[in-house]
């Protein structure tokens, strides 16, 4: 018996970590499909891949961009609580751990206050999720 739960076990970490290269692909063929929409350079994805704030104006977009594709943000540029819950449970692929501290992440910037303008919303809210999450030693997108 304790062999089949260890052969559980294993079989949940490898489909987790299976889901979480699954969800890094999505990422970065959102990211580009994103990055064609609003002109933003390959440099501005891998700024989004590596957790850093937007260098300009483009990379914000590719921000608000990825965020709607993802259904974190609506067409009124508000949060979508429920769905950006769902891309952090999809993140954390069955870490607990993890799983609680990037909702505490998202719980202290999910009041960003509204902006009219898309692209500087999308920046403020991941300027407040990348800062929250490095003084948590977390990372949001898998890697």
């Amino acid at each position: 018996m304790k062999y089949f739960v260890v052969f559980l076990a294993i079989c949940s970490s490898a489909i987790c970590f299976s889901e979480a290269g699954e969800l890094l692909e999505k990422v970065k063929n959102i990211a580009e499909e994103c990055k064609n929409q609003v002109g933003a350079s390959d440099d501005d994805v891998a700024g989004l891949l590596k957790y850093e704030p937007a260098a300009n104006d483009k990379a914000k977009c590719l921000r608000a961009c990825t965020m709607k594709k993802f259904g974190i943000m609506d067409e009124n540029n508000k949060l979508v609580e429920a769905a950006a819950i769902d891309y952090i449970k999809a993140v954390a692929a069955g870490d607990a751990e993890f799983e609680k501290l990037s909702t505490e992440v998202f719980n202290e910037c999910k009041n960003t206050p509204a902006s009219s303008d898309e692209c500087e919303f999308a920046e403020t809210f991941s300027s407040c999720i990348i800062e929250n999450s490095k003084s948590k030693g977390i990372k949001i997108l898998p890697q």
